[in-house]
Formats: structure tokens, C-alpha cells, sequence
């Protein structure tokens, strides 16, 4: 599996310096920031901050197009959502073929930086939690947009982090050690395959960012603003509902506790559906996706933890808090979220 696929990690003073050329950039200082598959950089330049990034070598130039032309037609027909821009290379490129210290095929963008503290930083209220549901709608909207409109419409990548991808990521169940959290994940895709993926399957998919959680999302606090959205690296084509319980089964990490589990979920879809609102199926699926995404995510995390030790930290710190939600959510899942009317 490509996710899982190691890489040498490009050294700080080699990033700077095949940016350096590519973009003709002063670059002051130079900073990597934690991730799970590629090397990203935020860099100070002598005319402002910037962020660079250098794709996995596994990584195919399609997928990155389809990211780039994403942000591209952002830009042109909805500049009013907080999605970074593209810096243009020396030779006008948006992407910018390099080789590593290792002599690996890299992949290089240049993005704005935009500025703000990350939504997992602390607790939200749940209004917060249902102003950005509303936000992600109105994102969904345009990104499909853009997607649909392209020749020939984009795709976005093939990946084990869509929910339909099932046959993929559920067979390496194996890769999460703790046998309680095997056992909670194993009762999860068995109710999913006999209840839900079929359903799933016949729904119409969209391009969509299928990874808008607590790290992606930049926001102001008072009052409560999202200043940016980051990572279009999952962007595929998706059922929407599959989409918002991405977004949905991180909603919980995010909000301030309440005494219902499903409260931030709720709270979530409820503003994604003041702007789109969901038919009945999607709503009755919504419970079950929320759960396969956390059983993914245990799965997957797992996976590249055993098998990247590079990234092994990054890639396993969020097991616990899924291994509860879970558990919790787990023990009273609702027959649908959303409002029926």
C-alpha cells in the first residue's frame, strides 16, 4: 500500500535549497512541520511567510494536478473561502519536478501561509461546531463546482482514506494491536458490510476534501472565524454524506463536552444542513459512516505507524482519543442524525 511506503525525509537544507532555485525565494528560515506522508516546510522569506511542499515519491503528478487545479478555481469562483494560494515557480509552474538528497522523484508546491490557531487547539461550543458544518457545505458546493467543471472533471486521488475504499483498509485490521480496539473496529465494518456499504455504493459521489478535521482548519476565536483550510491531499470522489461524516467523527474532538455523545456530530450536520440539506438515506447512514470513519482511522493510523518509523509518532497520536469515541459512540448510536423535516 502506498500510504504505508517509506521515504527519506528531505533535510531542511536541501528543502530550502532546491526552493530556493525552483522559486527564486530569500529564504530567512525554515521550519518542517509534522505530517504523515510528505515533507512540508513553513518558511519565513524576506517578503512574508510561506509553506512548501514536497510530495511522498510514490505521489503521481495527476493527483497533485487535481489539488492544484482545486485551489486554482477557488480562487477564481469562490474567493471568499479561506483556502490557501498557489505561488507560481520561476518557469510560471504551480509544480515543480525535483530529486531528493536520495536521488527520489519529489513533487514541489509553493503555498500562502494563512494565519490563525488550529480548531483542536482547545474546545469549541457547539455553535461554533455548527457554524463551521454550515462552512463545509458551502466548500462542498464549490469544490465540486471546480471538480465537475474541469475537461475532463477532476478526480483527485485514489485512496484508502475514502470510505469507499472499504475492500482496502478493512482487510489490514490486523495492524491495530490493542485486541479490545480490534474487536470494537472488527464489530464496526461487520455492521457496515451487512447494513450500510451497499447503500453507500449506490449513492452519486462528488470531488470532495474527505479530511477536514481539528488540524486542518485554522480559526479565530473571539469571535469565532475559520481563517483557513489546509490539506487538500484526500481529496477524491466521494458520496457527500461519506464527506461530512469525515468531518463529523472529528467534530466531538473539537467541541466542548456535553453529556450526549453524538452532540457535536449532531451539531455539525445540522449546520451542514441550514446550506445543503440531506435526503432521509443520507441521514440514516450519517451514525454508521461516522463510526467507519473511526474504525479507519484506527486501521490506517495503525498501519503506518507499524510500517513508517519516520512518521510513527505523528501517525499513532491520535489512537486513544479514537479508541474512546469508539467506545462511546459506539454504545448509543442514534437511527439517524439530521433533521427529517
Amino acid at each position: 500500500m502506498q500510504l504505508t511506503a517509506e521515504y527519506v525525509p528531505l533535510t531542511e537544507g536541501a528543502a530550502a535549497a532546491l526552493i530556493a532555485r525552483s522559486h527564486g525565494l530569500d529564504i530567512v528560515q525554515i521550519e518542517r512541520l509534522a505530517t504523515e506522508r510528505d515533507d512540508t516546510f513553513r518558511l519565513q522569506t524576506s517578503t512574508g511567510r510561506l509553506i512548501a511542499k514536497f510530495a511522498h515519491p510514490l505521489d503521481e503528478w495527476s493527483v497533485l494536478h487535481d489539488q492544484v487545479a482545486v485551489l486554482h478555481g477557488l480562487a477564481r469562483t469562490a474567493p471568499e473561502l479561506p483556502v490557501q494560494r498557489v505561488v507560481p515557480s520561476l518557469s510560471t509552474e504551480p509544480l515543480v519536478r525535483v530529486r531528493d538528497e536520495s536521488g527520489a522523484p519529489r513533487l514541489l508546491r509553493v503555498l500562502t501561509f494563512l494565519d490563525g490557531e488550529m480548531l483542536g487547539a482547545r474546545p469549541r461550543p457547539l455553535d461554533a461546531i455548527e457554524k463551521l458544518g454550515a462552512l463545509h457545505a458551502r466548500l462542498g458546493a464549490a469544490i465540486d463546482a471546480v471538480g465537475d467543471e474541469a475537461q475532463p472533471p477532476l478526480r483527485g486521488a485514489s485512496t484508502p482514506w475514502n470510505l469507499l475504499s472499504f475492500d482496502e483498509f478493512a482487510p489490514r485490521i490486523d495492524a491495530i494491536a490493542d485486541p479490545a480496539v480490534r474487536r470494537e473496529v472488527a464489530s464496526v465494518l461487520a455492521r457496515t458490510e451487512l447494513d450500510g456499504l451497499a447503500h453507500l455504493r449506490t449513492l452519486p459521489t462528488l470531488l470532495a476534501h474527505n479530511d477536514l478535521h481539528g488540524d486542518n482548519i485554522l480559526v479565530r476565536a473571539e469571535p469565532f472565524t475559520v481563517t483557513g483550510i489546509l490539506d487538500f491531499g484526500d481529496m477524491c470522489r466521494t458520496p457527500r454524506v461519506a464527506d461530512l461524516a469525515v468531518a463529523a467523527s472529528y467534530a466531538r474532538g473539537s467541541a466542548r463536552a456535553t453529556a450526549e455523545p453524538w452532540g457535536a456530530a449532531r451539531a455539525y450536520a445540522a449546520g451542514f444542513e441550514r446550506v445543503q440539506p440531506l435526503t432521509d438515506v443520507e441521514r440514516a447512514l450519517l451514525p454508521q459512516l461516522v463510526l467507519l470513519r473511526l474504525a479507519q482511522r484506527a486501521i490506517l493510523n495503525s498501519a503506518i505507524a507499524a510500517s513508517n518509523p519516520a512518521v510513527r509518532g505523528y501517525a499513532s497520536r491520535n489512537l486513544r482519543v479514537i479508541a474512546r469515541d469508539l467506545r462511546e459512540l459506539g454504545a448509543s448510536i442514534p437511527t439517524m442524525i439530521g433533521d427529517p423535516r
